[in-house]
């Protein structure tokens, strides 16, 4: 592997990854009119890939690997790290149950969606390889509950091809902003809702304060002390160490062979992905990472805008196809998810903005989901914000539960 024989690539990315970081800031002008329509992530991806199919530059095979084998897990740490869970704890039991019941409807509401369709086209069942539908489909739900880290954490895990991830990369922009529409549309009659699940047509917005999030904003910008920066190496070399000792020893153990449903234990990215989640989790207990929380964010979040540009680097736009069943298969795996929801919230007696902001919480994060929560009352905004960060402090369990069901289904 030589970086340096990849220069010309290694500069489109890192220059691609600085404009969008920049762009994606502004708050008045050309570019927020631009990410109204066009997400950062699908500029991040398409830019490398314009430069790679009109000969600008060649595919940096060895700028991927890196990206994926050591930015991606500091990246993970260091996003998981800064999440605060006793804020977690504070959300009210209702609202958390309702998100967990909808983060459960889209575990299983794409295999199950997929195994519907799959009656009518067994085609879609029986694909192996690394255009396999399933393969793609998992990738959407990584996407869905954990955002952009579990997208390219359950692509590297599952082997999606670079084709298949822009059609699911595609099919997932559209179903979200339909997805979020329906949401937020839905507050015209949600009153007519809450008499079905509560009896009521009032609720009670007494909810919990954002004064944590405020001091946050006016606490000033502090650097990470040596200490810190000991403790991430200290944390990545362990996630390395112990991601290598278990993909080999289940490689040997159970097989590389893809039609053993089993054999994704042998993929390091599975433990690297694993491993940073989790260490991270740990890190976020000791509020160690707390004082410095925007330089993390920002670091973290720096990488993995500059992992998804390396993938785009590897894309064959003449491979690429839309593909009509992920819209089909979205279709049905939304609505399978709005119907645990319902069901849920019934036997709860919670009121539809427990659904709407739990469900936009899974789907569409942190921020998105405090769109929608305001959208109802200002108060529910932290609830939002807190139970997107949820979604992607459990995002990567769930996916890989999920990819687990979707062998099942296929296999």
């Amino acid at each position: 592997m030589n970086i340096l024989q990849e220069w010309p690539s290694l500069l489109i990315v890192a220059g691609v990854t600085a404009f969008v970081i920049f762009s994606s800031e502004k708050k008045k002008g050309f570019f927020p009119k631009l990410y109204q329509w066009v997400p950062p992530i699908l500029l991040l991806y398409l830019l490398p890939t314009i430069a790679t199919n009109t000969g600008i530059v060649k595919p940096g095979n060895s700028i991927r690997i890196l990206a994926m084998n050591t930015i991606l897990p500091l990246s993970l740490i260091m996003l998981t790290a800064i999440i605060h869970i006793p804020d977690l704890l504070r959300v009210t039991r209702k609202g958390l149950l309702v998100f967990l019941i909808g983060t459960i409807g889209i575990v299983i509401g794409g295999p199950l969606a997929l195994k519907l369709v799959g009656l009518f086209n067994p085609e879609l069942l029986q694909q192996q390889g690394a255009d396999a539908v399933w393969r793609g489909l998992v990738c959407i739900n990584g996407s869905w509950i954990n955002g952009t880290p579990g997208q390219l954490s359950m692509k590297e895990v599952y082997g999606a091809s670079e084709e298949l991830f822009l059609t699911s990369l595609a099919s997932d922009v559209i179903l979200q902003n339909i997805w979020l529409f329906f949401l937020l549309y839905s507050v015209k009659f949600h009153k007519k809702i809450n008499r079905w699940l509560t009896g009521s047509a009032t609720v009670d917005y007494d909810m919990i304060d954002n004064e944590e999030e405020e001091r946050e904003k006016k606490v000033k910008l502090s650097f990470p002390n040596i200490k810190l920066w000991v403790v991430l190496a200290v944390t990545y070399a362990l996630v390395i160490l112990l991601s290598k000792f278990c993909a080999d020893s289940f490689a040997k153990s159970i097989g590389t062979d893809e039609t053993n449903p089993w054999s994704f234990l042998g993929k390091k990215s599975l433990w690297l992905i694993l491993f940073s989640t989790s260490f991270g989790v740990i890190l976020s207990f000791t509020n160690m990472f707390k004082k410095s929380i925007r330089i993390w964010t920002g670091l973290g979040n720096g990488m993995l805008f500059f992992v998804i540009a390396t993938i785009g680097l590897q894309l064959d736009l003449q491979n690429v196809k839309i593909n009509s069943s992920f819209f089909i298969i979205g279709s049905i795996w939304l609505l399978i998810h709005l119907s645990v929801l319902l069901i849920g919230a019934k036997v709860l007696k919670a009121p539809w903005h427990y659904i709407a902001i739990g469900s936009q919480a899974n789907i569409g994060g942190p921020a998105s989901a405090s769109v929608v929560a305001s959208a109802f009352h200002p108060s529910l905004v932290s609830l939002g914000i807190l139970l997107g960060v949820l979604s992607n402090l459990i995002g990567n369990y769930a996916n890989l539960l999920a990819g687990f069901l979707y062998q099942f289904v296929t296999g």
